[in-house]
Parts: C-alpha cells; sequence; structure tokens
C-alpha cells in the first residue's frame, strides 16, 4: 500500500500541507485581525519558487483576483520558507502575482521550515489538486513524483487522489514528440487530440496530423475519422490486387454511374461494394438514381 511504504515522507507531508493551505485557513479572525501562526511581510521579500512546476497564468484570471484582494485583501495566507534575507513561496504563488497587481505593499504569509525537496513536491500536488497546470506541465510533475519518491503508478494515484488509467494516460504524454508536446502546453492541441495521436506509431505522421489539427482547426473526431480512412487507404491495396480486372472495370463504371467513390472489398466469388455519400443530399440523389435505373430510363 502507498501510506505503508511511503511511511511519515511524502504522503504524510502532502497531507499536512493539505490542512495549512487550504480554505478553511483564513488570514483574518472575525475582529478583521491577523490570526494566530499568520505574519505580515513585506512583498518585497517575498519571491516566487523556482521549482514551481506551472510557469503559465491566466492574465484575466490573475486580474480578476487582483479585483478582489484589492476590495477584501488576502483571505488565505500564502505559505512560505525563510530563505536568506527573505522569504520564498512554498504555497500560494498566484495569491502573490495578483497581490502585486493590486498594488499590495505587505501580504500575510505562515513561515514553515520545509527542505528544497519538500517544496518541490508541495507544489507539484498543490497545482495538480486544483488543476492549475496545462496537461504537460501536469505530465511532467507526475513523472518527477513518481520518479523522486520512488512510486507506482498505482501509489501516486492514490495519494494524489486520482485514478490509476489517469495518472498513465497524463504519463503517456510525455513520449508524444517534443513539437507536439510544446502545442499541448500551449493549449493549440487538446488532451483528446493528443490521445487520438498516441495510437499513430509513426511519429512523422503524427507531427503531420498534429500540424493539421491546428492549421484547420479540426475537432477530435475529425481526426478520429481522418486516421480511420488512412487506416483504411493503407489496407486497400491488397483488397484490390484480389478482384479481377472484369470486377475492377465494373467498379470504375459504378462510380463513373453513381458520381461518387465505389469501393469492393473481397474477390469475385465473395465480398462486399460499398457505395460512399458524403450528406444526406448525396443520398437523396443517388436514391433517386437506382429508382431511375429500375424504371429503365
Amino acid at each position: 500500500m502507498a501510506n505503508s511504504r511511503l511511511g511519515r515522507g511524502f504522503a504524510a507531508l502532502i497531507s499536512d500541507m493539505r490542512e495549512i493551505d487550504s480554505p478553511e485557513i483564513e488570514t483574518y479572525d472575525e475582529k478583521g485581525e491577523l490570526k494566530s501562526g499568520v505574519n505580515e511581510v513585506s512583498i518585497d521579500l517575498v519571491r516566487a519558487n523556482p521549482l514551481q512546476p506551472r510557469k503559465t497564468f491566466d492574465e484575466i484570471s490573475l486580474a480578476e483576483l487582483a479585483d478582489s484582494i484589492s476590495a477584501h485583501g488576502i483571505l488565505q495566507p500564502l505559505v512560505v520558507v525563510k530563505k536568506d534575507a527573505g522569504y520564498e513561496i512554498v504555497a500560494g504563488e498566484r495569491r502573490f502575482r495578483a497581490a502585486r497587481l493590486a498594488g499590495l505593499k505587505a501580504v500575510p504569509v505562515i513561515v514553515k521550515e520545509i527542505s528544497e525537496k519538500e517544496r518541490r513536491e508541495i507544489a507539484l500536488v498543490e497545482n495538480l489538486q486544483r488543476e492549475d497546470l496545462n496537461p504537460m506541465e501536469e505530465s511532467e510533475a507526475l513523472y518527477t513524483l513518481l520518479k523522486e519518491n520512488d512510486l507506482t503508478q498505482e501509489e501516486l494515484a492514490k495519494t494524489l487522489g486520482k485514478s490509476r488509467p489517469a495518472v498513465a494516460n497524463a504519463l503517456r504524454l510525455l513520449t508524444l514528440p517534443k513539437e507536439i508536446q510544446n502545442m499541448v502546453r500551449d493549449l493549440s492541441l487538446s488532451t483528446g487530440h493528443a490521445k487520438v495521436l498516441l495510437g499513430v506509431k509513426v511519429p512523422e505522421l503524427q507531427l503531420a496530423l498534429a500540424k493539421e489539427v491546428v492549421q484547420k482547426k479540426l475537432s477530435v473526431r475529425d481526426l478520429e475519422t481522418k486516421l480511420a480512412a488512412l487506416v483504411a487507404e493503407k489496407k486497400e491495396p491488397a483488397a484490390k490486387k484480389a478482384v479481377s480486372l472484369e470486377l475492377r472495370s465494373m467498379i470504375d463504371d459504378m462510380q463513373r454511374v453513381f458520381g461518387t467513390k465505389v469501393r469492393v472489398a473481397g474477390s469475385d466469388k465473395k465480398g462486399k461494394i460499398v457505395i460512399d455519400y458524403y450528406n444526406e443530399d448525396d443520398l437523396q440523389r443517388i436514391f433517386e438514381l437506382v429508382e431511375r435505373l429500375k424504371e429503365g430510363d
């Protein structure tokens, strides 16, 4: 089990930090005074965590939080460690950035004694729990936690309160070519698109499809359909070899008559003929053509 293997290490640390850095831990009491254990320090003495896994912060969301802080103050204190002549953030960097936008001169903090490795773990889990990371940042964060704490995927999933398939799928994104990872990172490519591309074994084809998705703004369903068509085209030559010249000639004639793609699967003795249509009007056109042929027109 994860907890017995980790002992009072990673799992216990994360549990403790969730209790400290949670919406229930407020900065002020009912009289508007700082609560016990909360200090107020100059914002110039506080700096961001260089180990912060989250690299991008939504500017609109930050501006909204800054407006709220201007009106009500920081309701939940930052968690920091003493560092040189100042303080380094363990949890609450978004609040810190918004406080700077709001022009605050001081911020409320809870000062903890935590090692550098523990700070990195807490920063990772804080963002994972709040879903503040983009898909690639989440994948990299999970991978770091796995390796640094020698966990299995099942143990990590249990510690974070996630399902094992969710952890496994997130880690699979790291197997994509770097250029595609960057598309997922900047959200020009969705996680759904990335999962479809994971089924493509040729990196060059993966990249070509990813670029087409971005350029043409294809949906996940569009990508799935395109990939299925590529697979069908790859199999079609073998089917063509199995039919005689006479059957192939008949198929060509049908394509000219119906004005659409006609495919054959099988041989002269047994198989099936597929007539493509692309919308309701196209289907109606083919139906009317068949009716006329039946009447001998």
